[in-house]
């Protein structure tokens, strides 16, 4: 099976392009959406995560706080 990965910038067409093979039958992995399921279901990865980026990493519900891991991350 031919495998293709879809990679820009933000606003480049990435979900569009996604949504046109997804309407053509092609199957479409979104990255993303895994990474997040990730980063909320494995309490020790969330451990681990808070220790590396403070307890700010997660907000009180327990999802990601992009904003602030992203702003350590691309400031250092």
């Amino acid at each position: 099976m031919l495998k293709i990965g879809l990679t820009g910038n933000i606003g480049s067409g990435k979900t569009t392009v996604a949504k046109v093979f997804e309407v053509l039958g092609i199957p479409v992995f979104y990255a993303d959406d895994a990474a997040k399921k990730v980063m909320t279901g494995d309490a020790e990865l969330i451990t681990s995560v808070k220790q590396a980026f403070g307890s700010e990493a997660y907000f009180k519900d327990g999802s990601l706080n992009r904003k602030h891991i992203a702003g350590i991350v691309f400031n250092n």
